[in-house]
């Protein structure tokens, strides 16, 4: 082969792992900041700590999060309570004391809340798991991709070389 397709070649090798490895960059950012974003709701609340060490790309999604679960929960609970209804009604009327019913049913009300945040939370915790196992399914595939450029630029290497000493003068005294 021709010293200049070998260097061709070999230039374009290199052109194609820069971009490689641009978009892992990228992508392992992608998941750092997914994985970021996770930890942050994996209580199934979000705290102004948590929101301060949210990444850039996932603050609007964390957001959405939030008002998504909470208008969900209350949605459920509400939900919920209206079906409970009589039994917990029976049930706070034999407290008495209407600060004692009304203070029984925010705990009941609450609770619910609480079981519907979860919810939410294992939907979402499940949804980013499928999102986390597409990343690490195409970083893997751009890791085999450079790690076959590398094998091909050492045999474009070698066959370069091969045709230096081909093209080279010899000179004899």
């Amino acid at each position: 082969m021709s010293l200049l397709i070998f260097a061709y070649r070999k230039l374009d090798i290199m052109r194609q792992k820069s971009d490689l490895n641009f978009r892992l960059m990228n992508i392992t950012q992608k998941l750092s900041d997914l994985q970021q974003y996770a930890a942050n709701i994996a209580d199934g609340s979000v705290s102004m700590s948590d929101m301060m060490n949210t990444p850039g790309s996932m603050f609007g999604r964390q957001l959405m999060y939030m008002n998504y679960a909470h208008n969900a929960a209350i949605f459920g609970a509400q939900q919920q309570m209206a079906m409970m209804g009589p039994m917990i009604q029976m049930q706070a009327s034999q407290m008495g004391n209407p600060q004692y019913q009304q203070m029984y049913m925010n705990w009941i009300f609450k609770s619910l809340y609480d079981q519907q945040r979860q919810m939410v939370g294992k939907q979402e915790q499940k949804l980013l798991n499928e999102q986390e196992k597409q990343i690490q399914a195409e970083k893997a595939k751009i890791e085999t991709q450079l790690k076959m450029l590398d094998q091909e630029l050492e045999s474009v290497k070698q066959g370069e070389d091969a045709a230096v000493k081909q093209w080279k003068p010899e000179y004899t005294a």
